[in-house]
């Protein structure tokens, strides 16, 4: 009988995953003594990083265009329940609930936005998701189709200025002006109001990169509202933490992510994300069958206290790794440590302009034009999978360039 492999999650850690285990099977020779199944909500990966942008073509990759040529299962449906001692799963599905047993378990379900107990937290868009972003673009239109008349429909609020709130405010403008002209409608003048509870907008950056993103913000006349958390969202504006209300008919939140709530079924030390602690090879320490990778794991990078975050720089990769490990776990074969200690950042700050930062303390070297076309560069073409599926499985070996120097 077959070893069940089963992978919870196809963004980037669980996609490369299935990849890099179908890889090892075949360099060990133990193909037919495996089956891999991934469980995942829709039949896609979706390239996250993306959603902000003005068009939401091709963000989008088939995961059966791979999966069937390499004999992967795909399971359509939702991950609900994990019994890691009967090494059982439960899913729903669109016919009822699954049960699927495992021999060894790959958790990388991800992260969702973070709650916010705040009153009417239901009427605000995001783009955390692609259904999230179809929504927010479909909001747009219907506005755009009015001409965005009425109260606050030429304003746009953002919550939160990580690097998806920096790259959806400073986008934001251009989206929807590209519906407008889709649509034959004159241009409209928008305004832009960033909230940031903090007294920095961009603190988390070395002070040359802060500097240059609070000037980019100016020139692109979007008023930044700092100290403030929003406190209640209507369908016709937002109230702030200090009592101001912003009529707005679109507000938008990018106020942080948190790992999947699937993390609770397992035992061990979670981060204050939520994320499962793994050791070098990702595995649980409480368990001899199951890793964790992606935007679930917690693993130091360096000597220094920085750990993975949640972004695909540190998703693929740990996937790649994961795959692996598995593999040779089930199959009594060495485990490989995870090693990747670069960090670098490429923000979108709208037309003609981004930035690239290397480092944990995020020191500026890239910016403007130039550090908008390697965003792009990145996001367009380095974190797709390689169209050719063979070279796809060969690039899923766990191994990592010096993407510092590569940017740059």
């Amino acid at each position: 009988m077959k070893k069940q492999l089963l992978i919870i999650g196809g963004g980037f850690a669980g996609f490369w995953s299935a990849l890099s285990a179908i890889r090892q099977s075949r360099e060990l020779k133990k193909e037919d003594e495996l089956e891999v199944t991934l469980i995942n909500m829709d039949e896609y990966l979706t390239i996250r990083p993306r959603l902000y942008e003005v068009s939401l073509e091709g963000l989008r990759v088939d995961l059966n265009k791979y999966f069937k040529q390499l004999d992967i299962k795909l399971i359509i449906g939702k991950a609900e329940i994990i019994d890691p001692d009967q090494k059982m799963v439960i899913i729903a599905t669109q016919s009822g609930s699954r049960i699927l047993s495992y021999d060894y378990l790959i958790l990388s379900s991800g992260s969702v936005l973070k709650a916010i107990n705040i009153p009417g937290i239901e009427n605000t868009f995001n783009v955390d998701t692609f259904n999230g972003a179809q929504n927010l673009e479909d909001h747009l239109t219907h506005l755009a189709n009015k001409n965005f008349e009425g109260d606050g429909a030429t304003t746009f609020v953002i919550a939160g200025s990580g690097l998806t709130g920096l790259e959806v405010a400073t986008v934001i403008k251009e989206k929807a002006s590209t519906i407008l002209a889709r649509l034959n409608k004159p241009s409209i003048d928008f305004n832009v109001v960033l909230i940031e509870k903090s007294d920095k907008v961009g603190s988390y950056y070395s002070p040359d990169a802060q500097e240059y993103v609070l000037e980019t913000l100016k020139a692109k006349h979007i008023t930044v509202a700092n100290g403030v958390s929003l406190a209640g969202v209507a369908q016709n504006g937002a109230t702030l933490s200090d009592g101001r209300f912003i009529a707005s008919q679109t507000v938008i939140s990018t106020v942080g992510l948190v790992a999947s709530s699937l993390c609770n079924f397992f035992k061990g030390e979670k981060d204050k994300l939520g994320r499962l602690h793994v050791n070098k090879y990702l595995q649980l320490e409480a368990y001899n069958n199951v890793i964790a990778a992606g935007d679930v794991a917690n693993i130091p990078v360096d000597d220094k206290g920085n750990s993975s975050l949640m972004a695909c720089q540190f998703s693929m990769f740990l996937g790649k790794w994961a795959g692996h490990n598995a593999v040779n776990s089930l199959f009594g074969q060495p485990l490989k440590p995870y090693s990747y200690t670069d960090y670098v950042t490429c923000v979108d700050l709208g037309q003609q302009d981004g930035m690239l930062t290397t480092g944990w303390d995020r020191k500026l070297a890239v910016k403007g034009l130039e550090g908008k076309t390697i965003k792009m560069e990145v996001t367009t073409k380095l974190i797709y999978p390689a169209e050719d599926v063979q070279t796809a499985l060969e690039d899923s070996y766990p191994e990592v360039p010096n993407v510092a120097e590569n940017a740059v």
